[in-house]
Parts: structure tokens; C-alpha cells; sequence
């Protein structure tokens, strides 16, 4: 019985071996008649918006990057809008290779060459990817004071280096690369569909901050002046002129604000975190005037009561920002500069 059995076995696999041949063959010519996929929008790390036709949002998830500058860990927000003339990034996130990542993500939506990229902020984490884009020669644009802090930053890394090891490991083939291009007041980028205005706020969350402003699409890149449910980091800005900012920005003709940190949101979420920055300035001033030190006020308020927001270790660094502002007397007029119109 057993030798009469083994031909209809080797007949069943020859019919398996035949359907798994005709299944290869299908597949084979579906993958060329079928389109590719529409742009991969994510890779497990980071996702991509498109908040309005033509305007990309590059968002990461909250994860702490292992290369590039440890105090910058956290990936910022970008942004690029493809238009005829070229391609317009802002900011460049906190690695060349997160900003390569969005150059990836470019390519896939247009061949047209990258232009100008724009720093919101002089902060590593918003700014450090600019050297992924050189080989465009783009023009590369930051307020005055931004510039000269991004060239501090640049001319100070050799000697961090050498007195960290770590240091030197971790922005291994990272090259600061400041802006070739300031602007006083405003600027209109030579681009006449859609209009791009870059407009200095002045001191916020740090001195010579920028927005990015688009009319038409209704879209208003933020940089670090808005961070959407993260704590911010405030390094030698002006929290009353941030608040006045913020507040003077809620009228403008929008309907999406991007943020350096969190998810693109609306009026509400600038408002609500407008609020933080009044309510955490109230808590740090009433402490200043009841004589207490920074340590002690330090104690008092972190962690912050019924605030679950991404980025908890930068809080004890913003009350102590807040802190020397307030006990220092420096900036205490320049709360009630004008942030210009759009």
C-alpha cells in the first residue's frame, strides 16, 4: 500500500508547487501594474502633516535621541512648503540626521531644490540639521541676535568637546551651521505664490526669536514661542515679553499654529499654554517677593501640580529662568515692545 500512496503525494506538491508559482507570478505582476505607495509618512521615529496643501509639518515622537547634543536630546518640530520656486524649510530639528530624514521626505513630494531654510530660534534643537541641505547652497535665515548666538554655540563646542568625551562621541560628524542671511524687522522671501513672511518677535523664549507666517494658507510657524503640551526650555529670553507676545499673536488671521514641540494645534493651545507661562510667572514672582530663595522655590513648585506635560526634566531649569529674571531687574521694560504685525 505505501508505494501506491507516494504518487498521489508528489502529485499534491506539484499542485502546491503550481499555485505557489501562479501566487508569485500575481504578485509579481500586481507590484507593476499597481502605483507605489503615496509618500511614506513615518518610519516607527517621526510622522508627516500636511496641514494645508503644500505646507509639511516633520513632527518626532517624544524620544530622547542618543546622538547630538545631549542638552538638546529632543527632537523639535519642521517644517517645508514646496512651492514653484522652491522649496522653503523651517527649522531643521536637532541632528543631520533627523534633518535628513525630512530631506528624505521632500524627495519623495518634489525634485524642486530646497532654497531657503529658515531658524526660528538660535536653539540646537531647532537648528542643527541645517548642514544637511548645503549641498542646495540655500540661503539660511535667523534674526541678528539668533545668528550671533548660533556662532557662540558654534565657536564654544571644541572646547565642550574636550572636556567630555561623551560629548565628542555623541556629535561625531555634527557641523553647527549658523544662517548666511539676518534680517532686521521682516522679511518677505522673492516668492510670490504662496507669500512667506518672517517676522522678529524679539526676546521670548530666547533672545531674537522668529515666526514664519504664511497669509494665504493661514499658517503660522512658531518655533519655540509656542510649545504645545511640552514644558519649554527658557534660556536667557524675556517671559513677560513672551506672554505679551503670545497674547498680541492669538489675533493674527490663523487657523493652524505650528509649535516647536507637540502637535500642530489652534488658538486654544497657544492660549492654554500662554496661561501656563502667566500662571508658572505668578508662582515663581509671589515666592521672589515673599524673600524665598531659588532652591526654595525650586522645591515648591516641581513637579508642577496637575501638569502632565511631555519634557518634565526642564522644569526645574524654567523656574530657575524665571527666577534670575526676575531677581536680576534686567529686561523689566522691554515687556511692553510691540511684536510687529504680519
Amino acid at each position: 500500500m505505501l508505494p501506491a500512496a507516494l504518487p498521489a503525494r508528489a502529485e499534491s506538491t506539484n499542485n502546491l508547487n503550481i499555485s505557489f508559482g501562479y501566487f508569485l507570478a500575481l504578485l509579481a505582476f500586481l507590484l507593476l501594474i499597481l502605483p507605489p505607495p503615496l509618500f511614506p509618512v513615518e518610519d516607527g521615529h517621526y510622522k508627516i502633516l500636511e496641514i494645508k496643501p503644500n505646507v509639511f509639518v516633520w513632527r518626532a515622537e517624544d524620544i530622547l535621541e542618543q546622538e547630538g547634543d545631549p542638552n538638546f536630546s529632543r527632537p523639535g518640530n519642521a517644517g517645508f512648503i514646496i512651492t514653484p520656486e522652491g522649496v522653503v524649510v523651517v527649522d531643521t530639528t536637532n541632528t543631520p540626521f533627523n534633518a535628513r530624514a525630512l530631506l528624505y521626505e521632500i524627495r519623495q513630494r518634489t525634485d524642486i531644490p530646497v532654497r531657503f531654510v529658515i531658524n526660528t530660534s538660535a536653539s540646537p534643537d531647532s537648528m542643527l540639521g541645517n548642514e544637511a541641505f548645503e549641498d542646495f547652497r540655500p540661503t539660511i535665515i535667523s534674526t541678528p541676535a539668533a545668528a550671533t548666538l548660533m556662532e557662540r554655540y558654534r565657536s564654544k563646542l571644541p572646547g565642550r568637546i574636550e572636556d567630555d568625551w561623551r560629548l565628542e562621541e555623541s556629535m561625531r560628524g555634527i557641523h553647527p551651521t549658523p544662517p548666511n542671511k539676518t534680517f532686521d524687522q521682516k522679511m518677505t522671501l522673492p516668492i510670490p505664490n504662496p507669500q512667506i513672511k518672517v517676522i522678529n518677535v524679539g526676546d521670548n523664549a530666547s533672545p531674537g526669536d522668529a515666526v514664519v507666517y504664511l497669509p494665504q494658507s493661514k499658517v503660522l510657524f512658531l518655533g519655540d514661542l509656542f510649545q504645545n503640551e511640552y514644558i519649554p526650555r527658557m534660556n536667557s529670553g524675556n517671559i513677560r515679553h513672551w506672554i505679551s507676545t503670545l497674547h498680541q499673536i492669538e489675533s493674527w488671521d490663523v487657523d493652524v499654529f505650528v509649535p516647536g514641540h507637540g502637535e500642530p494645534g489652534g488658538r486654544q493651545q497657544v492660549e492654554q499654554f500662554r496661561q501656563f507661562l502667566v500662571w508658572l510667572l505668578n508662582q515663581v514672582q509671589s515666592r521672589v517677593q515673599q524673600g524665598k530663595t531659588e532652591r526654595q522655590i525650586e522645591n515648591d513648585l516641581v513637579p508642577f501640580q496637575n501638569n502632565h506635560w511631555h519634557a518634565p526634566e526642564l522644569q526645574s531649569e524654567v523656574v530657575a529662568a524665571i527666577y534670575r529674571q526676575l531677581t536680576s531687574g534686567s529686561k523689566e521694560t522691554s515687556a511692553s515692545t510691540q511684536t510687529p504685525s504680519p
